[in-house]
C-alpha cells in the first residue's frame, strides 16, 4: 500500500517542509509495523483458540441461562432484568421502539416488555447491552469514534435483517437481529486490542484494512467463546464472504450477507432512484423494487428508533 507523501503536503499547505515529511513518513511507517504485528497476534490467537476475551456481565449470563428453560415466567426474566437498571432501561426502550411496538400508550413495565418482546428478544436486547458494556469505552476519542460507528451500522444491519428474514424467509426474524446486533463483534474485539496503541491510528487505512480483513473471522470466534448458536457463529464469521445469491431454503448467513450490502449502499441507493436496478442478483432472497425502497426508506423510521434505544 503506497503512502504518497508529497501528495499529503499539498493537502496540508506550502508550510510543509522536507522535514515535515519524513516526520510524517516514519510515523506511517511505525504504524504499519504496529498493524503488522496486530495482524500476528490475531493470526495465533485465532490459531491457538485462545482470544483474550473480557466475560459477559454476570446479569446477562443469568437472563441467558433463566431463558434456556422453556417454562421460566415473564416475572422471572423482569425479575433478573430489574437488577440492572442500565439494563431494565434498554428493555423498555426497545419495547417501545416502532420496530416492535405499534401501540399508542407506551409501556412501563418490565413484565409487559419481556412478554411485547418474547424470551428470544429480550436474550438479544441482553447480550447486544452486554458486549457494548464489556467494549466501549476503550482508548482515544478515535477509538470510541470507530466503536460508536460499528455499533450505529450492526443497529442498521440488525433492524434490515429482522424485516427481511420476517418477509422473505422461514427463519426466526429474532435470531436475524441478533445476527446483526453482532455481525461486527469482532471490530470491537481488535479494537479493545489496539487500545493502548494508538500509533495505529496514524496510518487509518492500514488499520481499516486489518479491521475489514479480520473481524469475520474474530466475530465467529467471540461468538463461540460466548457459547451462542452456531448457526449465529457461522454467520457472523462468513457475512462478508457469502455469496449474496442465496439457495433455497436461504439461511441465515444469507440474510445477514444481504442485510449488511443493504446498509452498506443505504445511502447510494436513497441519492440513486435507479440502483435498485444495478442490485446484484440475490437468488431466493430477491425482492422487487417496492420491498427494497421499503427496506430503505420505510425501515429508516424503526432503524432511528433502536438508534434511540440503544443510546447511539
Amino acid at each position: 500500500m503506497a503512502f504518497d507523501c508529497a501528495g499529503a503536503g499539498a493537502l496540508i499547505g506550502d508550510r510543509m517542509t522536507d522535514s515535515d515529511t519524513v516526520i510524517m513518513s516514519n510515523e506511517f511507517n511505525e504504524a504499519r509495523a504496529l498493524s503488522a504485528a496486530l495482524v500476528e497476534e490475531l493470526e495465533s490467537s485465532l490459531a491457538s483458540n485462545e482470544l483474550e476475551l473480557p466475560s459477559l456481565p454476570e446479569v446477562a449470563l443469568r437472563i441467558r441461562k433463566a431463558l434456556a428453560d422453556e417454562n421460566v415466567s415473564f416475572a422471572e426474566v423482569a425479575r433478573l432484568i430489574g437488577a440492572d437498571p442500565a439494563l431494565a432501561a434498554r428493555i423498555l426502550k426497545t419495547a417501545n421502539s416502532a420496530l416492535f411496538y405499534r401501540g399508542s400508550k407506551p409501556i412501563t413495565s418490565l413484565h409487559d416488555a419481556v412478554a411485547r418482546l418474547g424470551q428470544r428478544m429480550v436474550r438479544n436486547v441482553a447480550l447486544s447491552f452486554a458486549a457494548q458494556q464489556v467494549f466501549i469505552g476503550y482508548g482515544s476519542q478515535q477509538l470510541r469514534k470507530y466503536v460508536a460507528g460499528v455499533w450505529q451500522h450492526s443497529v442498521h444491519v440488525a433492524a434490515l435483517g429482522h424485516m427481511l428474514a420476517r418477509v422473505k424467509t422461514e427463519l426466526n426474524p429474532d435470531e436475524a437481529f441478533l445476527a446483526g446486533l453482532l455481525h461486527e463483534i469482532g471490530k470491537l474485539y481488535i479494537l479493545m486490542r489496539a487500545k493502548d496503541r494508538a500509533e495505529l491510528l496514524t496510518a487509518e487505512a492500514a488499520f481499516d484494512s486489518v479491521l475489514a480483513a479480520y473481524h469475520p473471522r474474530v466475530g465467529r470466534a467471540v461468538c463461540e467463546a460466548w457459547e451462542l448458536p452456531s448457526e449465529l457463529a457461522v454467520a457472523v464469521g462468513d457475512h462478508q464472504s457469502v455469496s449474496l445469491a442465496a439457495p433455497f431454503p436461504p439461511t441465515l448467513t444469507h440474510v445477514l450477507g444481504i442485510a449488511n450490502y443493504v446498509a452498506e449502499h443505504t445511502a447510494i441507493a436513497q441519492q440513486n432512484e435507479g440502483f435498485y436496478d444495478m442490485l446484484p442478483d440475490f437468488g431466493a432472497l430477491a425482492i422487487d423494487r417496492q420491498t427494497f425502497e421499503w427496506l430503505v426508506r420505510a425501515g429508516e423510521v424503526d432503524i432511528h428508533m433502536l438508534f434511540a434505544a440503544s443510546g447511539l
